[in-house]
């Protein structure tokens, strides 16, 4: 049995309502379908990568959050008013993620899928994907938003049916 057939409406539907929920009510942003994130990149571009965990008694799961480094810069600054230190910038990003993934868990929630999410990790480098897991489903979203390319993947595992 796989998750999707317990949701009422598809990962890709569920990423577009939590990015636009996070970024035009807490960023005042508005964000669009893109092209991938591999072909928004400047050639230098660095890229921030934020994941959080959904753990639950019938889920288990992630959320991916890339933005670049300058869009994150910009973040920062949105968010505390100031320009942002490089760890600053870092905990800003892996808030982003966790606010987002925040609204993901509230709707698995809703379809009857509790769980907690875990602390934000943040890293930097090049763009990523996730691997598939077995029995899982996977969704890769891109988007732009302030000319800036934004990657969001979703990974969930229905443990129990």
């Amino acid at each position: 049995m796989k998750l999707s057939e317990h949701l009422p409406e598809t990962l890709a539907e569920t990423a577009q309502r939590a990015l636009e929920g996070v970024f035009t009510k807490q960023l005042q942003l508005s964000i669009a379908p893109a092209p991938p994130l591999s072909e928004s990149l400047g050639a230098d571009e660095k890229i921030l990568h934020a994941t959080v965990s959904i753990q639950g008694e019938r889920i288990s799961g992630s959320v991916l959050l890339q933005v670049s480094e300058s869009f994150a810069s910009m973040v920062t600054e949105l968010l505390l008013g100031i320009q942002g230190e490089s760890e600053e910038i870092k905990d800003i990003t892996g808030e982003l993620c966790n606010m987002i993934s925040g609204l993901i868990k509230a709707e698995l929630t809703t379809a009857g899928f509790s769980g907690t999410l875990g602390t934000p990790t943040v890293t930097m480098g090049s763009p990523i994907t996730l691997r598939q897991h077995p029995q899982s489903e996977l969704c890769v979203t891109d988007w732009s938003s302030a000319g800036h390319p934004v990657n969001l993947q979703i990974q969930i595992r229905l443990l129990h049916s």
